[in-house]
């Protein structure tokens, strides 16, 4: 670099330590992961990255994509079915409650 000036991106060592993927390992709890399919602000394929990398460490984990849905889920019925899911989850993973199918099942 001419500059000599240190960019974000200049030191891959440090961009790669503060990547998510690198403590995926470490992950010991179930995880409820959900996004906006249009999210402007955190690229969902970078969430699906994170997830399938979860799935192939054999993680109990969940990734939900809303369409239409930017990082905030302004939508009604999407804000109530997440609402839901979320209590569904809590229900299932602290209270022993398997009333959810669609946890056990791993699909939706």
């Amino acid at each position: 670099m001419a500059s000599g000036k240190k960019t974000p991106f200049s030191d891959r060592l440090d961009f790669d330590r503060n990547s998510p993927l690198e403590s995926v390992t470490n992950l010991n709890i179930p995880l409820l992961m959900w996004c906006g399919k249009e999210d402007t602000q955190v690229d969902p394929f970078q969430s699906m990255e994170y997830y399938l990398a979860l799935r192939r460490l054999g993680k109990k984990c969940i990734f939900l994509q809303y369409p239409k849905e930017d990082h905030t889920l302004m939508d009604p019925m999407n804000q109530e079915d997440l609402s839901l899911r979320i209590l569904q989850w809590f229900d299932y993973f602290l209270k022993d409650q398997n009333k959810a199918e669609w946890i056990t099942a791993g699909t939706l």
